[in-house]
């Protein structure tokens, strides 16, 4: 079938200046949809990973031990904390450097993506491909949040990875392999969810029909060892990721009866059975967003039925007669729909994971869609032979283009700070306790603790849980000043379940601001009864013993605290950064560390 001209589509042959124009056009548009961002403030998990995070506020080699050396939040991406590091260096906490860079990253994944593409397919279709990623609505959650610089890192050192494969497949040449391994590795450094790429290399193989060679076997053997090791790093970090992070919740899944389920970190809600009932459904649900992104949100709620029903038959079936409909298909088509089947296994809750379903999941396996797309448009095009009807089909994808960008223009201001973005979000979660929770601090954080209260408040009415009771009692102590309310919240807590090491310091330091010492040394005691080392603990011990005059004492609570938090390296201003970050009464952190001198 003959290639007809396209206005989607570039000559196959640009010579001269003419190959860059593809890049310019791409990058035009990423650099339009998404330069408002540079004026957006840290949102989110930003908050922990750069403003509360003082192991990335140094370039020592204090700093960079403890970045390879531990996990954060339960997973370990060193390289992406070291990104993080180099542009607090440049930015300290000034949220238009990091914006910046994510936009430069996505940028550069655009155009290596394009790049990348025009090896294995034509120009038109790798270009089509590209802008669709370009404009695509569900991205924005990537772009506009600093916190996912690890997935657009790991986009981008894949699709090196990828390249460098792709050269070593059509040249032999060992070097290849080797570049293929290290950056395949550095992608996995600084996000897990690349892990599959070497399925996609072995898919590659396939789709070019190779014959068996050992040299190729060998080489696909390296890079499944690279992924089955960092899978390995992976679950030993996840595993006791709920007991250093007990603040990491699900919330939002709706059982199958209409009520709401709610599961800690460490809770695999339903077991392998209802995540193997339900694993259609979320797979249908990405497919459906790729092709209509909406509704767009920070947190999307979820129905999960528990036991077989027609709409579980159904989606089985679906999946099932899609996987089918590949398996029919020429290996070409097979492989770019398994790209979008496999980079979605690692978010399908085959491993538990506190998060059912995001839009910034969708970041990597879309390729796989917009390419087939591209290929479809233009299949069908060069298969019209009438004029009008050839306008009318690229007037479609036109409006396709142009549907994605319009709603990418008019989503992304929702990421400008806090306050919007959960704002927006409960529009599509009202029933969701976290969401009342995340809204209830964006209000604190803009100065509204009346309001952030009543967020707090509806957030316990839906889920009576010890964690959103504690959000509560911190709000009244260290917003409102409201010790009472505060302890009374914290109270509850203790009556409604199991409770996280760190709730009694919580109290203790309610104790401590209301002025009863002695309740506030009886809770620390018993407090340490669990865990004699607990930080938040030995914190509050620091001011309750200086407040008390028991200067020795205080200064031997918080040498200690500093000695057991591994996470923050040895640097002479440790301490007191240290005590600022966790003390929300910075004239008092000051006097104290004034009245103690070093530690």
């Amino acid at each position: 079938m003959d290639q007809r001209y396209s206005v989607l589509g570039f000559p196959e042959k640009l010579d001269g200046r003419q190959r860059f124009l593809p890049y310019a056009l791409l990058l035009a548009v990423t650099f339009a949809l998404y330069g408002a961002t540079l004026y957006f403030n840290f949102v989110w998990d930003d908050l922990d990973y750069i403003v509360e995070n003082y192991q990335i506020q140094g370039l020592s080699l204090a700093h960079l031990r403890s970045i390879w050396r531990y996990p954060f939040s339960g997973q370990y991406a060193p390289l992406h904390h070291n990104f993080l590091a180099l542009l607090y260096f440049v930015s300290e906490l000034k949220p238009i450097g990091y914006h910046l860079a994510q936009v430069l990253l996505h940028a550069s994944c655009v155009c290596l993506l394009y790049f990348v593409l025009r090896e294995i397919e034509s120009g038109r279709v790798a270009f089509l491909a590209s802008l669709l990623f370009a404009v695509f609505p569900a991205n924005i959650e990537t772009v506009a949040w600093v916190s996912e610089t690890k997935s657009t890192l790991a986009l981008l050192f894949f699709l090196l990875s990828f390249w460098a494969f792709l050269r070593l497949r059509a040249c032999e040449r060992w070097r290849y392999g080797a570049w293929s391994a290290f950056l395949l590795a550095l992608s996995l450094l600084a996000k897990i969810n690349t892990v599959v790429a070497p399925a996609i290399f072995l898919l590659y193989d396939y789709r070019q029909a190779y014959s068996f060679k050992k040299s190729r076997a060998w080489t696909l053997a390296v890079f499944f060892l690279i992924s089955v090791i960092f899978f390995g790093i992976t679950l030993f970090y996840t595993s006791s990721a709920s007991l250093a992070f007990p603040d990491r919740l699900v919330d939002g899944v709706l059982r199958d009866n209409g009520s709401i389920h709610h599961a800690d970190s460490n809770g695999y809600y339903g077991g392998v059975y209802v995540h193997l009932l339900n694993l259609p459904r979320l797979f249908l649900f990405y497919l459906r967003m790729t092709v209509f992104p909406r509704p767009l949100s920070a947190w999307h709620m979820l129905r999960i039925y528990e036991s077989p029903n027609w709409v579980v038959a159904v989606s089985w079936f679906s999946l099932l007669a899609l996987l089918f409909i590949l398996y029919l298909s020429p290996r070409n088509i097979q492989f770019w729909g398994l790209w979008f089947v496999v980079f979605l296994i690692p978010v399908l809750q085959v491993l538990p994971n506190p998060v059912w379903v995001a839009d910034r999941y969708l970041y990597v396996p879309a390729i796989g869609a917009f390419v087939l797309l591209s290929k479809l448009f233009f299949w069908v095009l060069d298969g019209i032979g009438n004029l009008w009807p050839r306008l009318a089909w690229e007037a479609g994808m036109l409006a396709v283009l142009l549907t994605f960008t319009w709603q990418t223009y008019q989503h992304v201001p929702v990421w400008r700070n806090e306050l919007t973005l959960w704002t927006d979000a409960m529009n599509h979660c009202p029933t969701s306790a976290l969401c009342h929770a995340r809204l209830g601090k964006a209000l604190l954080r803009a100065g509204y603790s009346d309001l952030a209260i009543k967020e707090f408040v509806r957030a316990v009415e839906i889920r009576p849980s010890p964690q959103y009771l504690i959000y509560l009692g911190d709000a009244y102590t260290d917003d409102a000043g409201d010790y009472q309310r505060g302890l009374a919240a914290y109270k509850t807590a203790r009556e409604s379940g199991p409770l996280p090491l760190f709730y009694w310091a919580k109290v203790a330091k309610a104790y401590y601001l209301s002025g009863d010492f002695k309740e506030a040394t009886r809770i620390i005691e018993a407090g340490q009864k669990l865990d004699a080392d607990d930080p938040g603990l030995l914190l509050v011990n620091g001011f309750v013993q200086w407040k008390q005059g028991n200067r020795e004492q205080a200064r031997r609570a918080l040498q200690r605290l500093m000695a057991l938090n591994t996470l923050y390296p040895r640097t002479p201003d440790a301490a007191a950064k240290f005590i600022n970050h966790y003390w929300e009464h910075p004239a008092e952190a000051g006097q104290l560390l004034a009245d103690l001198g070093p530690l």
